[in-house]
């Protein structure tokens, strides 16, 4: 169930879906807005400099899986934007990566792999979380090793995949009958760039696509757990600051967005971080 706070779209009601990408919320009084815009319904937007909106502007202020892409000290200047764009009593929230999680479900996987080295599913399982935790930090080409795991294994443990990765992964996962053919193409044009780049011309230009591919925003800079991120909150002036769950929310009608949910209260990747922080009212004169 849905507590209910504050406004409504007959009110007035205004709220924004910041690195929206392609997840966009079709509810009256929702703006859509990303860098790079994925349709003509989506406003373009800077997320790295001050947000082009007045003070006070929004009742919520949403966004999922983005903040992990800034450093740490440009999350804390984000937001403090999302405050400062906040109407007084106004909700933020926030969905990233769950490093809590992700610590756990490793140790767990790494467990079962040490019982039982020959069980498949479970050397998988093991390979994937270490690959979650740490190729969006350390990859050098796009999708990284994570995209070569998905088509040679990923149909094995599709439902563990699912489970770890959400609506928004399950397209990435090849059809049981067909992963050996998919990575094969893929080796192959990735043996076929490596080819044509050449010796010399690969120690001059290889620096510079790793740099410039490092600085594109597809990296993760920071990873959250629940203490850092309500440490941040707390910092850019939030209050009631509570990790919630996907189906959970002060915001009215949150199950109506379908930004965390589908139509039939499916969650989007249910093991992620899911905060959110009330923006403090302003004090009386």
């Amino acid at each position: 169930m849905t507590a209910r706070i504050g406004s409504n779209p007959a009110a007035g009601f205004a709220g924004i879906n910041l690195a929206c990408g392609g997840k966009l919320c079709l509810q009256p009084g929702w703006i859509n807005a990303d860098h790079c815009p994925s349709s003509k319904d989506v406003m373009q937007v800077n997320l790295l400099k001050r947000l082009p909106f007045q003070d006070n502007t929004f009742d919520v202020v949403y966004h999922s899986q983005f903040i992990e892409h800034l450093s740490l000290e440009s999350a804390q200047v984000f937001l403090d934007e999302c405050c400062r764009v906040l109407k007084p009593n106004g909700v933020l929230r926030v969905v990233t990566p769950d490093l809590e999680n992700q610590a756990a479900e490793y140790l767990l996987n790494l467990r079962e792999v040490l019982v039982d080295p020959n069980d498949e599913a479970a050397r998988l399982r093991y390979y994937w979380i270490r690959l979650e935790m740490l190729d969006q930090l350390t990859r050098h080409t796009p999708g990284g090793d994570m995209v070569t795991f998905l088509w040679r294994s990923g149909a094995k443990i599709r439902d563990y995949l699912c489970q770890r990765m959400g609506r928004s992964g399950e397209n990435l996962i090849p059809p049981p009958e067909s992963p050996v053919k998919g990575a094969s193409i893929k080796d192959g044009l990735r043996s076929l760039k490596r080819t044509l780049l050449g010796g010399c011309i690969k120690g001059v230009y290889e620096p510079l696509r790793v740099g410039k591919f490092r600085l594109s925003g597809e990296l993760h800079l920071c990873m959250f757990d629940q203490y850092l991120l309500s440490t941040l909150l707390a910092k850019a002036r939030f209050v009631k600051i509570a990790k919630v769950t996907a189906k959970e929310s002060v915001i009215p009608d949150w199950d109506l967005t379908l930004l965390d949910c589908d139509s039939q209260g499916n969650p989007d990747c249910q093991v992620s971080l899911f905060m959110e922080a009330v923006k403090q009212p302003m004090a009386k004169t």
